[in-house]
């Protein structure tokens, strides 16, 4: 008898420990950052960039939503460069002092693109550029039937 409850408890042990080993040596989801909209984000020195798309209708112009987040006392200039046509191609934009500016939103600025050659659906390969750095990012390209995107 005292036998059988030895080995129940090994056993119990042995089944807790390897149901619960994932939890070990894999850090969980909840912990991996992630873009919780449809744009996507960037933080590049004191630049971050959050929710960041390009809306379009016919996949060669479209206008950029997103917000460039600068919690620095001086304006950040910065630019968004891509490649369409075997040419290289760029918008310069201004994040301005100690807070956030938006592009396309509400008030915010409008940001053409012209030259996109990136259909609704594909992914725009877009390199951002600061005074001392630089990084790609891939901005999705949306069209405007959703409707918080019909209006910008």
């Amino acid at each position: 008898m005292r036998a059988r409850a030895v080995a129940a408890i090994a056993l119990s042990g042995a089944l807790a420990i390897g149901l619960s080993g994932c939890n070990f040596v894999m850090e969980p989801e909840t912990n991996q950052p992630y873009d919780p909209s449809d744009g996507v984000s960037l933080d590049l020195g004191d630049l971050a960039l959050r929710n960041v798309l390009i809306v379009t209708e016919d996949g060669e112009t479209g206008e950029l939503l997103g917000t460039a987040v600068n919690t620095t006392d001086a304006a950040i200039p910065f630019t968004i460069q891509w490649r369409s046509g075997g040419e290289y191609h760029e918008v310069k934009l201004r994040a301005a002092a100690g807070g956030s500016t938006d592009f396309g939103w509400g008030d915010g600025d409008t940001v053409e693109f012209e030259n996109l050659d990136t259909p609704a659906g594909g992914l725009l390969d877009a390199v951002v550029h600061i005074a001392d750095d630089q990084a790609a990012l891939q901005i999705p390209v949306l069209d405007a039937s959703f409707p918080g995107y019909d209006e910008n």
